[in-house]
C-alpha cells in the first residue's frame, strides 16, 4: 500500500461504543422509569386498611415531627420504643411539601391533598427502586434472564402490590435488604474468583445499608448475621479482616447516626431496640397484640407473602438447600430464609409482614430454579404469565375492596369538615388513620377514638387480669358509655359517631345513645373478618339538627340510663 492511501478507518466497533453505552443507559433509564410509574399508579389505587402501624408509627409521628402537634402518639413512642429514623424521612417530606405550596400560594384544601398523598409516593420510589434491586441481585448472581424472571415476580406479587406503597417500616426495611444485597460482597462471600472485582467502596455501600435495614427493624440483624457468617467463613487472610473492620465501624457510625436523631427526638440519650426488647421480650407485653400457633407462618405466613409463587419458592429452597455447598449462594440465601422463619417462629407475636423482607431472596432463588426447569420456552413463558395473572384479583380485593371503609370514612369526614367541629370513634383501637393521614384537614378538630395500652409497669398477676379500654366498651357497650362518656366525662358527646354497622346491626344504636344520632353515612368495609367487632359496613351517626349546640345532650343521654 502506498503512503499515499488513505488511513485505515477506526473499527466499527471502537466508534459504536458510545453509541452501545447510550443505548444501555436509555434502556435502564426507561426500565426504571417505568417501575416508578408502575408503583406511583400502585401507591394511588390502595384504597383499604391493613395495618395500624402504617398510620400511627410513621405518618402520626412524622406529622408531629414537622409540624408540632396533631399527629397521636402511640404508647411505643412516649416510651421510647421507636426510632425516630423513619417517620424523620416522611417529616422532611411534609416540610419540603408545605414549604413548596406555601410559595406557590396553593389553597388550604389543595395543600392538604398533596401532603396526604406525599408519603405514598415517596413509598411508591421506594418500593420501585425494591423491584430494580431484586433484579440486580438475581442478574449479578445467575445472569440477565434470572433478573428479567426475577423482576416479573417482584412485580407480580400480590403481596408486593397490597403492601409495597404502604409506610411500613417493614415496607421499606425490605427495599433496604433487597438494594443492600444487590451490591453485596457475593465474590467473597463465595470465594469465587471468576466474578468481577469487588470494589472496596461497593462493600462499605452495602454494609451501610445493612445497618441501615437494622435500624428501621432491629430483627432484620438476623439476615445479616446469616449472611455475615457465611461472608467470613467463605473468606480467609487479609479478606476476612477487611470485612470484620468494615462491618464494625460502619456498623457502629450508623447506629451513632440514629442515636443522635434518637438523641434530638426524645431529649436524652435512649436506644430503642433495647428498650423494645425490655417490653417486648423481657414483660412479654407483644403478646398482648395477640399470639400465633407456632406454625404460623409455613401455614399462613409465607402462603399469604408468596400467594401463587409458593409451590415454585418451595421447589427453590428444596433445590437450593440440597446443593449443601456454603460457597453457593442459592444455598446461602435459603439458608438465611429458613434460619430467619425458625428463629421468627419462637416468638409468640407473628405477622406477615415481619416475613416481609424476606420476600426479594423468595423472589431470586425461585427465579434461578424456574430458569433451570427444563421446560421448554414457550411453556415456561405460559406458566409464569399464568401464576401472575391468578395474582391479579387477589391484588385488586386486598388492595380496594377489602377494609375500605375505615379509610372512607375518613375521606368523608375530611370532605364534610366544615359540618362538624368533632367525632367520636366507638371501635377497637386504632381502627382508622387519623389526623396526619388526611394532610392536616382534621387538624382543628376535636376528635377521640378508644385505645388500647398495654399494662406497662404492671405486676405479672396484675397484667393478666388487664382489660385494655377498648375491650372494656366491647364487654360492655352500654355501661362503658354511661359511665365515660358524657358531659366531665372521659369523652364528649361529638357531632359525629363513627361505629361498625356490627355494634348496631338491630337498633341502629338507639339503645346506646337514645335516638340522639341519625345515621349520614355508610361505607362498605368487609364480606368478612376474622374479627367479629369489624364486620360489616362503617357508619357514621350525626348529631340530630334539633339537639346540635344544645348543652341538653349529655343529660338527656344520662337519663336515659
Amino acid at each position: 500500500m502506498s503512503s499515499s492511501s488513505p488511513s485505515p478507518s477506526p473499527p466499527p466497533r471502537s466508534r459504536s461504543r458510545p453509541a452501545r453505552q447510550l443505548a444501555v443507559f436509555s434502556i435502564h433509564s426507561t426500565i426504571f422509569l417505568s417501575l416508578i410509574s408502575l408503583r406511583i399508579l400502585n401507591a394511588v389505587t390502595v384504597r383499604t386498611f391493613f395495618q395500624p402501624d402504617e398510620y400511627f408509627q410513621a405518618i402520626e409521628p412524622a406529622w408531629n415531627l414537622a409540624f408540632g402537634n396533631g399527629g397521636w402518639l402511640t404508647w411505643e413512642w412516649r416510651h421510647s420504643l421507636r426510632s425516630a429514623a423513619h417517620p424523620l424521612l416522611f417529616a422532611g417530606l411534609y416540610r419540603a411539601v408545605s414549604f413548596t405550596c406555601t410559595v406557590l400560594h396553593v389553597s388550604e384544601a389543595q395543600q392538604a391533598e398533596a401532603l396526604a398523598i406525599a408519603p405514598r409516593v415517596l413509598q411508591a420510589l421506594f418500593a420501585a427502586m425494591g423491584d430494580w434491586a431484586t433484579a440486580r441481585l438475581a442478574g449479578v448472581l445467575w445472569g440477565s434472564d434470572v433478573g428479567w424472571i426475577s423482576l416479573c415476580l417482584s412485580l407480580g406479587s400480590a403481596w408486593g402490590w397490597f403492601c409495597g406503597t404502604r409506610t411500613f417500616a417493614n415496607s421499606l426495611e425490605t427495599v433496604v435488604t433487597a438494594l443492600a444485597l444487590s451490591v453485596w460482597p457475593w465474590r467473597w462471600a463465595t470465594a469465587d474468583r471468576s466474578r468481577p472485582r469487588q470494589q472496596r467502596s461497593e462493600v462499605r455501600f452495602a454494609m451501610g445499608l445493612a445497618a441501615l435495614a437494622c435500624v428501621l427493624r432491629p430483627t432484620n440483624i438476623l439476615v445479616w448475621l446469616a449472611l455475615g457468617a457465611f461472608a467470613v467463613w467463605n473468606t480467609n487472610g487479609r479478606r476476612r479482616v477487611i470485612l470484620v473492620a468494615e462491618a464494625s465501624w460502619i456498623g457502629a457510625a450508623v447506629f451513632m447516626a440514629n442515636a443522635l436523631i434518637d438523641k434530638a427526638y426524645y431529649g436524652e440519650w435512649t436506644f430503642p431496640p433495647l428498650t423494645f426488647l425490655k417490653f417486648n421480650v423481657v414483660h412479654s407485653l407483644s403478646i398482648f397484640y395477640g399470639r400465633n400457633d407456632w406454625h404460623y407462618y409455613l401455614s399462613q405466613g409465607l402462603p399469604l407473602l408468596l400467594t401463587t409463587f409458593l409451590p415454585l419458592a418451595l421447589y427453590a429452597l428444596y433445590c437450593s438447600l440440597a446443593i449443601g455447598r456454603t460457597s453457593s449462594p442459592a444455598f446461602q440465601l435459603a439458608s438465611t430464609i429458613v434460619g430467619v422463619v425458625a428463629t421468627y417462629s419462637l416468638i409468640a407475636h407473628k405477622e406477615v409482614r415481619f416475613l416481609y423482607p424476606l420476600l426479594p431472596l423468595l423472589h431470586v432463588l425461585s427465579a434461578k430454579s424456574f430458569q433451570d426447569l427444563s421446560w421448554s420456552t414457550k411453556t415456561k413463558n405460559r406458566v409464569l404469565a399464568g401464576m401472575i395473572l391468578l395474582n391479579l384479583p387477589v391484588a385488586y380485593y386486598t388492595s380496594m375492596v377489602h377494609q375500605r371503609g375505615v379509610i372512607d370514612v375518613m375521606q368523608h369526614l375530611g370532605a364534610t369538615s366544615s359540618e362538624w367541629n368533632s367525632a367520636g370513634f366507638l371501635m377497637p383501637c386504632h381502627s382508622t388513620p387519623w389526623k396526619g393521614a388526611l394532610g392536616g384537614a382534621l387538624d382543628k378538630k376535636d376528635m377521640w377514638a378508644l385505645t388500647c395500652e398495654p399494662p406497662i409497669d404492671m405486676e405479672p398477676e396484675v397484667r393478666a387480669a388487664y382489660v385494655d379500654e377498648a375491650d372494656q366498651f366491647y364487654a360492655d357497650p352500654k355501661a362503658f358509655v354511661q359511665k365515660f362518656v358524657g358531659d366531665g366525662k372521659r369523652y364528649k358527646w361529638p357531632e359525629r359517631l363513627a361505629v361498625f354497622e356490627a355494634l348496631v346491626k338491630e337498633d341502629a344504636g338507639k339503645s346506646l345513645w337514645g335516638g340522639l344520632y341519625e345515621e349520614c353515612w355508610r361505607g362498605f368495609n368487609t364480606h368478612w373478618h376474622d374479627d367479629d367487632r369489624r364486620r360489616g359496613d362503617v357508619v357514621v351517626f350525626c348529631l340530630r339538627d334539633e339537639m346540635d349546640g344544645k348543652e341538653p345532650v349529655e343529660m338527656v343521654v344520662s337519663e336515659m340510663f
